[in-house]
């Protein structure tokens, strides 16, 4: 279970999308690490993270995921392999455990497979707080357009994507609080994102895909 008084000493992740060669947002993927390190008391400094990545050699064609693992004081590896994008039909609604926090993006998500696992293929856990408010999936933000077009995300997801800060600052996609099963079942549609999908790319379901 994670919580954060329950990681002394942790290593963390940031995934990255590369297309052409060029990463996408790294702007807010540094900003999301310097405040991981800052928060661990560590000395990680974003010039040691830019020459890093100015040594991977990035594919100039198709799209990449590139996983950075790092801890408070140093790069610890980093892997690229090419973008799967998985096929989701469905989404499990799945209450979360009291305390349970996933404020930075910790490499070990034990808990994130361990639920996954126990779902049918091609469906995707959605996370409820124990007070019923929507957070997110094993891997995605979550979006809910309503009838008048607008979309809206929950205003305390487990983890505050890239491209998630990205659509609010351009003003593309709103916060709201209190976001429960009720409201998945009269939106328009549901949309999924992260750093691999961005809004134009979103994976789309509607509200009757989603399993109590």
């Amino acid at each position: 279970m994670y919580s954060e008084n329950l990681h002394p000493s942790v290593s963390f992740i940031e995934t990255l999308r590369s297309e052409g060669g060029r990463l996408h947002g790294l702007d807010r993927h540094l900003a999301r690490l310097r405040g991981t390190v800052l928060a661990h008391g560590g000395t990680l400094r974003e010039d040691e993270v830019l020459h890093h990545l100015s040594s991977i050699p990035l594919p100039t064609e198709g799209i990449h995921r590139l996983t950075l693992t790092y801890d408070s004081e140093s790069i610890l590896s980093h892997q690229t392999i090419p973008y799967q994008r998985r096929a989701i039909h469905h989404l499990q609604l799945c209450t979360l455990p009291p305390r349970f926090t996933y404020r930075y993006k910790y490499a070990d998500r034990s808990y994130f497979l361990n639920a996954q696992s126990t779902l049918p293929p091609e469906t995707e856990a959605l996370f409820l707080r124990p007070d019923g408010r929507i957070t997110d999936t094993t891997f995605t933000n979550i979006l809910l357009e309503l009838e008048d077009g607008s979309l809206v995300t929950p205003a305390y997801p487990l983890l505050k994507g890239t491209q998630r800060a990205f659509l609010i600052e351009q003003g593309l996609v709103y916060e709201q609080d209190h976001l429960t099963p009720q409201d998945l079942a009269r939106c328009r549609s549901i949309r999924l994102i992260n750093a691999m999908l961005p809004l134009e790319e979103a994976i789309i379901l509607a509200p009757d895909q989603v399993y109590p």
